[in-house]
């Protein structure tokens, strides 16, 4: 009967264990609670979740907004939408991004405001401030004489400075110092395969080879800024043989392209749709001994394009397209079929100028 009572509260106390221990790790991995105050010519934004647990902030924009991942959290009990529309501020979101990370993201109307993100027992605290402003303090009272005893001067009292705080520190500040600033323009190279139309030079060159592409755009300095003017140069060779005779020839065509695009700025993503012109100089050459001569020559034509970006780093993306061009010529009343499907990746570099 002893060791029945015993065993009984051994396993009452490991019940309580495992139950204070579950209990424990939730509150571990909790986000608690988002709050805000409003001080002065200040916000600060109280972020409460438990200590040592790591986290990560940057910048997005299109629209502009800061996000705070913390990693290891597993559940999210602060409230996932407060309104604030103060000092550019709208609102702040919360939720799980992915199991075991939650994502905080301060939305903001247009410019970031700044901000510094300091860390506490019970969380961080974000403060964001537009501009520091001078608190005058008031003027000393004149001060009486004494009737009996002379006056004695006071020496000049000045108003003392209030420095302005440092500058935010931002997402962006490991790879930039000018902050989280848009990228107007990119530069950079792809590559990829080309389909040939023409059942004349499927028959001699095969569906199509391997073109590449040096290109640079820059976007349209006008309200909208989703809209942007895109230039790229592309470079095709291909050898081929005769039907008959199985000689070798060469094909080789270079394409200047300018067109307008629409971009959509959508997290990591940045996918675009746009249309232009295309200048096509082309050259099939011939052996020496071969009945026909070399052909050459130019034409104009036009184009179709659509793909993505997929930000790498802040000034690094990746380029996924497709590019359907439309090229006609005629060489001795023959009409020759100029265009293509071009399917490439690169990769791009943004910058300011």
């Amino acid at each position: 009967m002893q060791r029945l009572k015993t065993a009984a509260i051994l396993l009452t106390l490991l019940i309580f264990a495992a139950n204070l221990t579950a209990v424990q790790a939730t509150q571990v991995a909790n986000l608690k609670n988002i709050n805000f105050e409003k001080k002065d010519n200040q916000i600060e934004v109280k972020i409460e979740y438990p200590s040592n647990i790591p986290y990560d902030s940057f910048s997005l924009m299109n629209p502009n907004r800061l996000v705070l991942d913390f990693m290891g959290i597993r559940a999210v009990s602060a409230m996932p939408m407060i309104g604030i529309n103060e000092m550019g501020i709208v609102s702040i979101r919360s939720a799980l991004n992915r199991p075991g990370v939650a994502r905080v993201v301060f939305n903001f109307t247009e410019e970031a405001p700044q901000y510094r993100i300091e860390e506490s027992e019970s969380g961080l605290t974000i403060t964001f401030w537009k501009e520091a402003t001078v608190v005058r303090q008031r003027e000393p009272e004149p001060i009486v004489p004494d009737p009996v005893k002379p006056p004695v001067e006071e020496k000049a009292k000045t108003t003392p400075k209030i420095k302005k705080p440092a500058p935010a520190e931002t997402a962006l500040s490991r790879y930039t110092k000018e902050g989280p600033k848009k990228k107007m323009m990119t530069l950079g190279f792809s590559s990829g395969f080309l389909t040939l139309q023409d059942d004349a030079f499927q028959e001699t060159y095969g569906e199509g080879g391997v073109f590449f592409k040096g290109e640079y755009s820059f976007y349209l300095p006008i309200k909208v800024e989703s809209f942007d003017i895109w230039t790229g140069v592309t470079f095709f060779q291909k050898n081929g043989e005769t039907t008959l005779t199985e000689e070798e020839l060469k094909l080789r065509i270079t394409t200047f392209s300018l067109a307008l695009r629409y971009l959509k700025k959508l997290s990591l993503f940045t996918p675009f749709i746009g249309v232009g012109i295309d200048y096509l100089v082309y050259k099939e050459t011939y052996p020496e001994d071969f009945i026909v001569p070399s052909v050459g020559g130019s034409d104009l034509g036009f184009h179709v394009q659509a793909g993505t970006y997929i930000d790498a780093l802040p000034f690094l993306s990746v380029k996924v397209h497709i590019k359907y061009n439309l090229a006609e010529t005629t060489e001795d009343l023959v009409t020759v079929n100029l265009g293509g499907i071009e399917y490439g990746i690169g990769l791009m570099f943004r910058f300011n100028l």
